[in-house]
């Protein structure tokens, strides 16, 4: 049986036939993480994902890690306040927390915040030349998910480069890149720390101003919690955001017939975003898990404190779960996936997310009569990282 090598730059530009490989040979696989010598737990197939998801044994918080995964400093923001970020807490820490972040991501707010969207992506669209070549991620999915993040947090607009330029650090898996990473978060960290001072003497209807009263009440938020609550809520929507607006654009370039019918009815855009979550999401695996005992998972026995990662882009593709799964289908019936996580760890920005996506899309299409590839298909390029998905650069061309 031939070995499939996972985090190479081959995978990371396409990790699907390894993917496959995994999931018909290894479902519970170990291996190492890049650049290391620690041993990580990948989950390839649907059920055991989503299991995952909910399994209590399991726990993302760094403290339970394994010591040399410690030692190898690779908890995301390790040494800094983002150590604990809500996405990597517990309960009770986790529902507390969470409960304050989605209480600024109700259903009513996101549908209102659609205006706004509208406004950015217009703009955005407006500045895009026709009929000669430009990069959809630079010049569409960055300034609108970066901009309407800063809308809502209450971060100046002047903000974006620098926001964009950390964010873009923060995930890599590039060797060449890795060492950037922890002061792209430091810089994050600082960056926010010096925003709280100066909102607090300038409150107003924004998400951060939001958080900033509830730290005033005893016992709800912490000084450390509250930079980090910002700090996640800010990095994880507009990276997961960039991501899923350039995916889509990237999955209807790459399928015509599904652009075209589209073009045909632009009410299936909802329906189509939902496919390209599934089909080659922003998110292709789960941040770390690490059992607090040994765990048995799909047969396979996992030693306590060992990292796991749940490879989300993999049960996506698991024929077990999808008729068909290589397929990008925006008919497809069963589009339910796990792209914005399942259980008290799901997304609390996801709708937010979608409706981003579900704007840029439909927009573009009803302004441009037609988008091609500007390069050819082996040339677009994606960003290694081991939790998110995306094209580094998209140069598409829309005509007029």
């Amino acid at each position: 049986m031939n070995i499939r090598p996972v985090f190479t730059p081959e995978f990371f530009q396409n990790p699907y036939p390894t993917y496959e490989w995994l999931r018909e040979n290894h479902p519970v696989y170990r291996t190492t993480i890049p650049s290391t010598d620690v041993g990580v737990w990948l989950v390839s197939r649907y059920e055991d994902v989503r299991d995952g998801f909910l399994d209590a044994r399991l726990s993302n918080d760094y403290r339970t890690a394994s010591p040399d995964f410690t030692e190898a400093s690779l908890a995301f923001g390790a040494g800094t306040p983002a150590e604990r970020s809500m996405v990597n807490l517990d309960p009770p820490d986790h529902t507390r927390l969470r409960k304050l972040a989605a209480a600024a991501f109700t259903g009513r707010r996101v549908a209102q915040w659609g205006t706004t969207i509208q406004a950015i992506t217009d703009s955005v669209l407006d500045t895009v030349p026709v009929n000669e070549p430009v990069d959809v991620m630079e010049s569409i999915a960055t300034p609108l998910a970066v901009e309407m993040i800063c809308d809502i947090v209450g971060a100046p607009p002047g903000d974006r480069a620098d926001l964009r330029e950390w964010g873009d650090l923060m995930f890599t898996a590039d060797p060449a890149e890795r060492h950037l990473s922890h002061g792209a978060i430091e810089s994050m960290l600082a960056y926010m720390g010096d925003l709280i001072v100066r909102k607090k003497n300038d409150l107003s209807n924004d998400l951060l101003s939001e958080l900033i009263r509830a730290s005033r009440t005893p016992g709800m938020l912490t000084e450390d919690e509250l930079l980090t609550t910002v700090f996640g809520i800010i990095v994880a929507g507009y990276e997961t955001s960039i991501r899923l607006i350039g995916g889509a654009f990237l999955a209807l370039l790459d399928h015509p017939g599904q652009q075209a019918l589209l073009r045909r009815d632009v009410t299936l855009v909802d329906a189509a975003v939902e496919e390209v979550l599934r089909y080659d999401g922003p998110t292709t695996a789960t941040m770390w898990r690490f059992p607090t005992a040994d765990a048995e998972i799909a047969g396979v026995r996992v030693p306590a404190r060992e990292p796991i990662l749940f490879l989300v882009g993999s049960a996506h593709r698991d024929p077990a779960q999808y008729p068909s799964p290589d397929s990008f289908d925006v008919l497809r019936e069963d589009k339910r996936h796990l792209a914005f996580g399942h259980g008290i760890h799901r997304c609390v920005g996801a709708q937010l997310a979608r409706l981003e996506a579900k704007i840029a899309i439909g927009r573009a299409l009803e302004r441009f009569p037609k988008m091609t590839l500007a390069v050819r298909r082996d040339e677009v390029v994606f960003k290694p990282s081991l939790i998110m998905r995306g094209p580094a650069r998209l140069p598409t061309v829309f005509e007029s």
